[in-house]
C-alpha cells in the first residue's frame, strides 16, 4: 500500500446541536490519507508535482468550512470528504478522519471522530 498521511490539521469550525454550541468556533482536528495505485513521481523526482500538495488539502477543508454550520461531525467529514475527493489524483483513493476534541458531555475527555473513505483508512 501506498499512502500518504496527515493528522491533527486544526480546523475551526462552528459545530454543535445546539444555536449556543455553533455560536463560537470549535477545535476540530482532520486526519487524512490519500492512497496511489503507484509509487508517486514524487518518490524519485523530489518534486511537489509528482504528488500530492497536503497543504492545498488543509486550505481546500477550511475554505469548504468557512461561512457554514454544522449540527454533527458525521455531516462535517461527509461535506469535507466530498469536498476534497475531487483534488485526488486519478485512480487514488481517500480516507479521512474529523474528531471534535471538546464535545460538551461529561466525562468524554478524548473527543468524538467520524471517518470514511474510499479504503479502510491508513495502517496504525
Amino acid at each position: 500500500m501506498i499512502v500518504l498521511e496527515f493528522r491533527g490539521a486544526r480546523l475551526d469550525v462552528r459545530l454543535g446541536c445546539s444555536a449556543e454550541e455553533r455560536a463560537v468556533p470549535q477545535a476540530v482536528d482532520l486526519d487524512l490519507a490519500v492512497r496511489f495505485p503507484d509509487l508517486p513521481s514524487a518518490c524519485e523526482t523530489d518534486k511537489l508535482e509528482g504528488t500530492v500538495c497536503y497543504s492545498a488539502l488543509i486550505d481546500a477543508a477550511r475554505a469548504s468550512c468557512a461561512g457554514r454550520e454544522f449540527n454533527l461531525v458525521e455531516r462535517l467529514a461527509h461535506e469535507l470528504f466530498a469536498a476534497l475527493r475531487p483534488r485526488i489524483p486519478p485512480g487514488g483513493e481517500l480516507w479521512l478522519r474529523a474528531t471534535k476534541l471538546y464535545p460538551p458531555v461529561d466525562g468524554l475527555a478524548g473527543g468524538v471522530a467520524f471517518s470514511l473513505g474510499d479504503f479502510a483508512g491508513p495502517p496504525r
